[in-house]
């Protein structure tokens, strides 16, 4: 399905799938970079939506079938990976469009299935989503769900250099090839915990939806040019919880409070 989402930008349209009664008390899952809807995994939505809620699952903007952002053009990754690295803690680097624009467009999305206030749970790059929502509009955040993501602080260790570089390597030109780089790349990031059985039939269903590396370089130069959230989230008044995994190699485990993740989250959940 697809929703048009009052927007700054000319057209804009997010495809979503609901599941459960719209009356029931709504989740909003919200998934990480270049990673389409379809991660949400249904038989996960479903069991979500029979314990009483109702769950929306969504392509973020530039990936899957919703809006492409083409017409930006590719922005200069390395050149601004290294900005950053080197002077990201003084001076902002320049993007096409930054989280806040894409929690807009989450809660763009609220607003077109008349819903005013939800539960928001997000993934990575989805987190990071999710945690701008919650600071932009508390009112509208019923709990807020991070996992495996990043406050955006400074002073965290980075993800190891070989599952990063990962991240940037193309795959080879066919259908075959980009099936291959979704399950290597699915793989890496999972480890140490194996991944699942049906992981090929993932990937291959995945591929052959959507296929759109120019978006996913968008979106990682967004990630690139957060902002330290870390006060802002300690003061959050919502439930809320932090989950993360000890064995994460692309953003490593925080689960100290007081140190670089901030004194937030009611509670925090690692595993290894």
């Amino acid at each position: 399905m697809r929703a048009n989402i009052k927007s700054e930008v000319e057209g804009m349209y997010l495809e979503y799938e609901t599941f459960g009664d719209k009356s029931k008390p709504a989740v909003l899952l919200i998934m990480g970079l270049a990673v389409q809807m379809l991660a949400w995994r249904e038989h996960f939505c479903e069991a979500l939506a029979a314990k009483g809620f109702y769950v929306i699952r969504f392509d973020n903007r530039d990936i899957g079938l919703s809006k492409h952002f083409d017409e930006l053009g590719p922005p200069p990754l390395i050149r601004r990976v290294v900005f950053n690295a080197l002077c990201g803690r003084w001076f902002k680097i320049g993007t096409p469009y930054g989280l806040e624009d894409m929690a807009k467009d989450s809660f763009g999305l609220l607003t077109a299935l008349g819903i005013e206030k939800a539960h928001v749970v997000g993934a990575s790059m989805g987190g990071m989503i999710a945690q701008t929502m919650a600071i932009m509009d508390p009112n509208r955040v019923l709990s807020l769900c991070s996992i495996m993501s990043t406050t955006g602080a400074r002073n965290l260790p980075d993800g190891e250099t070989k599952v990063r570089l990962m991240l940037l390597k193309k795959p080879g030109p066919t259908h075959e090839d980009r099936v291959k780089r979704t399950i290597e790349a699915i793989t890496m990031i999972s480890s140490p915990q194996e991944p699942s059985d049906d992981l090929p039939g993932y990937a291959e269903r995945v591929i052959s939806r959507s296929y759109h590396p120019e978006g996913a370089t968008r979106q990682m130069n967004a990630i690139i040019a957060q902002e330290d959230r870390t006060e802002q989230l300690g003061k959050l008044k919502m439930p809320s919880v932090v989950i993360h995994g000890r064995g994460d190699r692309l953003v490593p485990c925080c689960t100290r409070r007081g140190d670089g993740c901030g004194n937030w989250g009611r509670r925090r959940l690692g595993y290894n």
